[in-house]
């Protein structure tokens, strides 16, 4: 036996069908682990069959058959998927199994469209049922072989089978047979592989796809082993080129979510696992919504934490490597969340704009603009990824553990999120809970006709005292910052809800520089045009102070409820010991962290 390179046109169009099968990116994993050899003195292969097939993999090819290469191609393909789906084997009634499996072996490569069977070698196709070459073997042994099945069976085998060498042990000098069948599944996720980089526009080379670069390796790597970030990474695009990242000041990394492309400079000279690390750190930042979650914070200290967070969950599930080149972690932050990392940062403010995140000192790698509906688009299509790969995680065989921090972000942000004036309802049901109803005979209610000597008892309203009791004040920033809209829309959900709760009146304070008592007023006032005083600086320590003094003259409760509208402009610190919360406009932030709760009024 011969080797299949030899010369002249049967050996030229077999050689080139047999290469048009290796460069198939589906069956070039079988044809690599197979070999192949020309059976010139027609040992295994008939004098009129074209080849033959072992179950170790070695394939014997027609030595002076004149064809083309499409016939070769699909021939040698059809072998190959013989052994690919674990074919090539004993099975009695021996030539129907072997009819059988060339059958489904041919359909898939029909489906696949791999080169194309001669004239001589075209026959009926039969009903496939259902159980691939097991039950189509069963529906031939029940309803019998339709003669020209049989016919192109002979045409293809010859006097020989086609499956060959079962009892043939290997020597102990010779390697263990391959799995075909991994190598089948493996060729399957390559071909898809490389059908996604087509549709998505990746450069080519003679018709084949150029090797992938380490950061298209670390996206592949995510996609087929970890299902958390598999989803999101397959999303971005990667963008790797040099000058560009010059250009934007690159040092390794960063993220543009509205254009969904990540960017990683090839420069850094980063590993394989390092490149993994960077590029699931950049996948989190867009995953956990971090660029809309900043809400008026400083951007690059609020970068900076989010980094410190997420690079403590990647060291810690143990995603490739952290790169060598510096990274931000320190285990004092482990367990916080980034909003309680901003803070600490925020202590020193000079000191954290000196540390460095993947895109370099001082800059943010987290790119683009962060409004609009694109970008309010792909972060919610990024928090549903994410959300999908959690679900995938947990419903399959988990691989590993997952930080306790990094499961509530990702629960908490699947959750929808609650309307601003539903928490502030909340906030009221707390502070005035609903009246108990009462009733009393004192004064009888009409009596229904059907029982007419039964008397009703009557409602009773709430006594005078427990009425005036239900009152709260308001602080109302009436700077010359203040949005006129807020105002208006923050007023009106107040007053519907202290309606709602039988409220009697709202003491109203209006600060700019100096506070203005505007007394006790009733809600209904609030929802009708509404003069207010100001529209100066921003001051509300003196509107606590009228309240406070209001309070040691009996003219408010000593601890409030009360509520403070402001759009975030004010001191850096207030004082004050009463029940209180805030009202801010959504993307705006209070420059000291708050005692009450703060709800973000949406525009």
């Amino acid at each position: 036996m011969n080797s299949p390179v030899s010369k002249g046109p049967a050996a030229e169009a077999r050689q080139a069908g047999l290469q048009s099968v290796r460069s198939h990116p589906m069956l070039a994993p079988l044809a690599q682990a197979a070999s192949f050899a020309v059976d010139k003195e027609h040992q295994y292969v008939s004098p009129k069959g074209w080849l033959a097939v072992a179950p170790s993999g070695q394939v014997w090819l027609h030595g002076k058959r004149q064809t083309t290469p499409q016939a070769w191609t699909r021939v040698i393909a059809i072998a190959l998927v013989c052994l690919g789906f674990g074919l090539v084997r004993r099975q009695e009634p021996f030539e129907l199994w072997e009819l059988a499996s060339l059958l489904v072996a041919d359909r898939f490569c029909a489906e696949l469209k791999l080169g194309q069977l001669p004239d001589d070698l075209v026959y009926p196709e039969p009903d496939f049922p259902a159980g691939g070459a097991e039950g189509l073997l069963r529906q031939l042994c029940v309803d019998g072989c339709d003669p020209a099945l049989k016919e192109w069976q002979d045409h293809l085998c010859g006097s020989a089978s086609l499956f060959c060498q079962f009892d043939v042990k290997p020597q102990r000098w010779q390697r263990t047979p391959p799995r075909w069948r991994e190598l089948l599944a493996d060729g399957i996720a390559r071909d898809v592989g490389h059908a996604l980089e087509r549709a998505a526009g990746l450069p080519s080379i003679k018709g084949g796809i150029l090797p992938l670069s380490k950061a298209q390796k670390a996206r592949r790597r995510l996609i087929d082993h970890y299902p958390l970030l598999g989803a999101l990474a397959a999303s971005f695009d990667v963008q790797e080129d040099p000058r560009l990242c010059q250009q934007y000041d690159i040092r390794v990394a960063a993220i543009d979510v509205g254009a969904r492309s990540i960017w990683i400079n090839p420069a850094a000279g980063l590993s394989d696992d390092e490149n993994l690390f960077v590029f699931a750190h950049e996948l989190l930042h867009a995953g956990l919504n971090h660029a809309s979650r900043r809400r008026g914070r400083d951007p690059l200290l609020w970068n900076i934490a989010c980094d410190f967070i997420i690079n403590g969950w990647l060291i810690e599930i143990q995603v490739g490597s952290a790169p060598g080149i510096g990274l931000l972690h320190d285990v004092a932050f482990s367990g916080q969340s980034s909003e309680d990392v901003y803070d600490s940062l925020a202590q020193d403010i000079r000191r954290a704009r000196k540390l460095a995140t993947l895109r370099g000192v001082g800059a943010q790698d987290l790119l683009g603009i962060e409004d609009g509906e694109r970008f309010t688009d792909a972060e919610a299509y990024c928090r549903s990824a994410l959300a999908q790969g959690f679900d995938r995680f947990t419903s399959g065989s988990p691989r590993g553990l997952l930080p306790a921090g990094l499961i509530e972000e990702i629960r908490s942000l699947s959750q929808p999120p609650i309307p601003w004036d539903v928490k502030l309802a909340h906030w009221f049901d707390e502070r005035f809970a609903p009246s108990e109803p009462r009733r009393s005979y004192a004064r009888p209610s009409r009596r229904q006709s059907a029982t007419p000597d039964n008397p009703r008892p009557s409602h009773l309203k709430p006594t005078e005292e427990e009425r005036r009791s239900r009152v709260f004040g308001v602080l109302l920033d009436t700077s010359g910052s203040m949005a006129p809209q807020l105002l208006g829309k923050s007023l009106g959900a107040i007053a519907s809800y202290a309606l709602a709760r039988e409220v009697s009146a709202v003491r109203l304070i209006c600060c700019d520089a100096h506070a203005y008592d505007s007394g006790w007023v009733v809600p209904e006032n609030l929802q009708e045009r509404f003069a207010v005083r100001g529209r100066g600086g921003t001051m509300l320590q003196p509107g606590l102070d009228l309240l406070r003094d209001l309070a040691a003259r009996g003219e408010f409760p000593k601890t409030g409820p009360l509520l403070i509208i402001t759009d975030g402009y004010c001191e850096d610190q207030l004082s004050t010991q009463m029940d209180h919360a805030f009202l801010l406009q959504e993307g705006r932030r209070l420059p000291f962290r708050p005692r009450g709760e703060v709800f973000y009024v949406s525009q």
